[in-house]
């Protein structure tokens, strides 16, 4: 089965989630557009090569100039060659952007997916090019447990809407870059709303009527910390139908993964 055509499959599936990967998958349910004069220098598009040409599929974070964080469901067993990242951008349609192809997708050995180790590590070039304003690496460093009710921010191109609506794909699935503020819970309780599968390498976070959705895989979840901005999830997987008040987002934790970011790093 081709890349493409495995991703429309999952796509379709109804249990696992709104976030599964495909080359159809687009937009962050309840958000708010980022402000023209704000920037996210951290977050990339990952896009695929299709028949129709180049379409966006998941989110990404600058961890070094060569190398992004993502889920690894964005790229294992996928056609890396046919995958870019597109860099220093608000707009998908901005053509002022840093576009790199991927070059290798070193996904965690023990990834299981809707189960654990939701991680990858893409390795691209060229090399971005740092600035002050639209291109800046996220810090991901540390091993600190997230605990619940912390306020944490998500941002990505994923579809508005809490459903597929082809006919006005136009009001669901805008190119300019959207993000939620809500909170983090508890395993625990992130168990109890459903979530059965959660593991201690995963964080959830919750808000009412809002929600990553398809097209914000493997894009950064952030805190602010004494020390500036840090990433602590990835997103990976949610409900087939998005924004649900009673369905918490699942991430993967990233300060479980610590050493081996730090060693894909020096690879």
């Amino acid at each position: 089965m081709s890349a493409i055509a495995r991703l429309l499959f999952l796509a379709a599936l109804s249990i696992p989630c709104c976030i599964v990967h495909s080359s159809n998958m687009r937009r962050i349910v309840g958000g708010a557009m980022v402000p023209e004069n704000e920037q996210v220098p951290y977050q990339v598009s990952l896009q695929f090569q299709t028949k129709r040409g180049i379409r966006h599929y998941c989110g990404g974070s600058i961890i070094a100039p060569n190398r992004i964080l993502t889920a690894a469901h964005c790229c294992k067993d996928m056609n890396v060659t046919l995958i870019t990242v597109l860099a220093g951008v608000r707009n998908l349609d901005d053509r002022h952007g840093f576009r790199s192809k991927a070059l290798k997708c070193a996904a965690h050995p023990d990834y299981q997916m809707l189960v654990t180790s939701d991680i990858a590590v893409l390795s691209i070039d060229p090399p971005l090019k740092y600035n002050s304003l639209t291109i800046a690496p996220i810090s991901v460093i540390g091993k600190e447990f997230v605990p619940g009710n912390v306020s944490v921010t998500i941002t990505g191109w994923g579809r508005m809407f809490p459903i597929p609506l082809n006919f006005i794909q136009s009001l669901t699935i805008p190119n300019t870059m959207r993000r939620i503020n809500y909170h983090t819970i508890t395993n625990k309780k992130c168990y109890e709303m459903g979530k059965t599968r959660v593991t201690d390498t995963e964080i959830c976070a919750h808000g009412l009527f809002k929600g990553v959705c398809s097209g914000d895989s493997g894009g950064p979840l952030v805190m602010k910390s004494s020390k500036g901005l840090h990433q602590v999830g990835i997103v990976s997987y949610g409900w087939i139908i998005c924004g649900l008040s009673i369905a918490p987002d699942v991430y993967t934790r990233v300060s479980t993964f610590s050493d081996w970011i730090q060693e894909q790093l020096k690879k």
